[in-house]
């Protein structure tokens, strides 16, 4: 999945938690999927794509990460009613909706994707989600469009005086094809 420069230095990055603030259009989902693909390409991982809800994920990222997993012969099984995919490498990699936050417990996780996070409920981080990264030591990157000053503004601000954070930002046309 090839990157432009700037979606490179999102990518590159290895910081544990990741915060990107870009502009429509900008390919913050092509990373993010990118990124899923990176972390799942390892042994036995669990990995998350969350997005605000259920219709969201399948809409934005099921089919383009499913063709370019299955084109590049890793999908083990696929299961289309519950969005995940199994790798041959014994990796599953799930796609989630925020709506039920409930729903997302109990999972130890690697990698977690938070896509739109300025419209998930800041609980489904601080309660649920940060959680199942703790014991695996898993790496977070959040996504969205800019929308104000809310819990984005908060967790980008993390990524200027908190070392394991890192906060990225760029408008719609740094995507290469404006």
């Amino acid at each position: 999945m090839p990157l432009t420069e700037p979606q490179q230095k999102i990518c590159k990055n290895d910081t544990r938690f990741r915060v990107a603030v870009t502009g429509r259009r900008f390919g913050k989902t092509h990373c993010a999927m990118r990124e899923l693909a990176r972390h799942a390409s390892k042994p036995d991982q669990e990995v998350y794509y969350v997005a605000p809800s259920y219709r969201m994920a399948k809409t934005i990222g099921w089919d383009q990460l499913k063709g370019k997993l299955k084109m590049l012969k890793w999908v083990d099984q696929s299961n289309e009613a519950e969005l995940t995919l199994r790798l041959k490498n014994n990796s599953k990699i799930y796609l989630k909706g925020a709506e039920n936050k409930d729903a997302l417990r109990g999972v130890g996780l690697d990698f977690l994707v938070i896509d739109e996070f300025q419209d998930v409920d800041p609980a489904v981080w601080t309660e649920v989600l940060r959680h199942t990264l703790s014991d695996r030591k898993g790496k977070a990157i959040f996504i969205s469009t800019p929308e104000g000053f809310n819990w984005l503004y908060d967790l980008y601000l993390l990524g200027k005086s908190d070392e394991l954070w890192e906060s990225h930002q760029a408008p719609s046309w740094d995507n290469g094809f404006a």
